[in-house]
This record gives C-alpha cells, sequence and structure tokens, in this order.
C-alpha cells in the first residue's frame, strides 16, 4: 500500500481587512501546476481561470444567493476583491508570516540570563615568520 499525500486546501484570512468577514478557500498547487503557471501568460482572464481552477469554495452571495465558484460567478465580483483573493492565496502560499503584533517586546533585553565574558588574552607574536 503506497503513500496518499493530501491535497492542500488554503483557508484564506481577511480578518482586519476591507473584506472581512469573505471566507475563501483554495487548493493548493501541483508542481505541474506551478510550471504551467510560470509558463502561461498572464492576462486578467488567464488569471481568474487560474484562481477559478483552485477555488473550493468561498462565502461570496448576491441578490440571487450563493454565487458559484465558476468563471462567470467570479467574474460578477468586485475587481478589487478577486484581487484580494488572490494576494491573500500568494501570502499564504509564499510562507511569509504575518507582522509581529503591536504588543512584540520591541528590542527589550532577553528574559534569559546573559553568559559572563571575559576578555580575550593578547594574540602572541607568531614564531613562523622570519625575523
Amino acid at each position: 500500500m503506497g503513500y496518499r499525500p493530501k491535497r492542500r486546501v488554503y483557508e484564506l484570512d481577511f480578518t482586519g481587512t476591507e473584506w472581512e468577514g469573505l471566507e475563501a478557500s483554495v487548493r493548493g498547487l501541483t508542481v505541474g501546476e506551478e510550471l504551467e503557471l510560470n509558463e502561461m501568460e498572464w492576462t486578467p482572464e488567464n488569471t481568474v481561470k487560474a484562481l477559478v481552477k483552485r477555488l473550493v469554495s468561498w462565502n461570496v452571495e448576491d441578490d440571487d444567493g450563493p454565487v458559484p465558484t465558476t468563471f462567470e460567478g467570479v467574474c460578477r465580483q468586485d475587481g478589487a476583491m478577486v484581487l484580494a483573493i488572490l494576494n491573500a492565496l500568494r501570502t499564504v502560499i509564499s510562507g511569509v508570516p504575518d507582522p509581529l503584533p503591536q504588543t512584540s517586546p520591541d528590542g527589550e533585553p532577553s528574559p534569559a540570563v546573559p553568559i559572563p565574558m571575559a576578555p580575550l588574552s593578547e594574540n602572541p607574536e607568531h614564531s613562523a615568520v622570519p625575523a
């Protein structure tokens, strides 16, 4: 019996942004998909198609109810929101950590006991140098 790796699904977080409340889950890329994306011509249409191909779910609704995660459904949305989804995906895939919270110690001394340091002894003259 072989190992079957799980497909990674990223839960995008929009907390503290204009899009707070938006929930979107996007499937991770395979190596082949990444290579395909590297070769792709980056037009707005191709960008939306690449997103739709990986968009697992979202909680977007309009006057008619839930919006499907299809090309047509995504195209009916505000461009800035779709860009926010793409940027959130790029951030989570790149593994770039969020900034430190404002409560960070910001350079306060370490609570660890310092290691005692002794001055270095003078360097004796090298005897291998001809006089």
